[in-house]
């Protein structure tokens, strides 16, 4: 009996999981459909902001462009409201901050921000995305750089369990971190010492949720 109200569970949580994918990238589907009937402008209006259409394109075709959504990656990163929908473009990415919160759309007006593979806003260059984390490290802890690389000089430590928060980078090996609020940049952590979210225990999962949330 437990057996089979195990395997219920997880195929409920499955269906679930597989219908959140979809519905997320239904809205970038919607806004590329949408794009294409936005003849002679320049700019669209998403969230409280208005995207260059340039940009939302970054120089390739909508057959890539659909391909590319076809294929994206959906995950979570403790704010219960939010997906991130990273669309890989080859040489460049998109990340799509999409509403899941209910009742939903499904339209492009689910979309509430977009960044470029190197976590910045598309439309503030002082906005980067931000996801928490804990560290990855057997040491128990693992150094904060000033910069992008070890010759950097260390600027402190991130201790084991510590939430903090990074912005990730297209082919990059060191991302920014910051504060567990995202309130004091901290400098750079090499990307193997990370782990996020979805990779964290329940019960760092729970804090995490819980800063993200407030």
């Amino acid at each position: 009996m437990k057996r089979y109200i195990t395997i219920t569970f997880l195929s409920c949580m499955c269906f679930f999981s597989m219908y959140a994918q979809h519905s997320a990238k239904d809205c970038l589907y919607d806004l590329y459909k949408v794009l294409s009937t936005c003849h002679n402008k320049d700019y669209i209006g998403i969230g409280d902001c208005n995207y260059s259409i340039s940009s939302l394109y970054q120089g390739k075709n909508e057959r890539i462009i659909f391909d590319a959504i076809k294929n994206a990656c959906i995950f979570s990163y403790g704010n219960p409201l939010d997906s991130v929908v990273e669309v890989n473009l080859g040489n460049k990415v998109l990340y799509f901050m999409v509403n899941t919160e209910s009742p939903r759309s499904f339209k492009y007006s689910d979309i509430n921000s977009i960044y470029d593979g190197n976590g910045l806003s598309l439309v503030d260059r002082d906005d980067y995305m931000k996801f928490p984390a804990i560290i990855n490290d057997s040491d128990g802890f693992t150094y904060v750089r000033e910069g992008p690389s070890k010759k950097y000089r260390v600027k402190g430590k991130i201790l084991k369990n510590d939430i903090f928060l990074y912005t990730p980078v297209l082919d990059g090996d060191w991302y920014r971190a910051y504060s567990k609020n995202g309130s004091a940049y901290l400098g750079y952590v090499y990307r193997k010492r990370i782990l996020p979210y979805d990779k964290c225990p329940i019960n760092i999962k729970k804090k995490m949720e819980k800063i993200m949330f407030d």
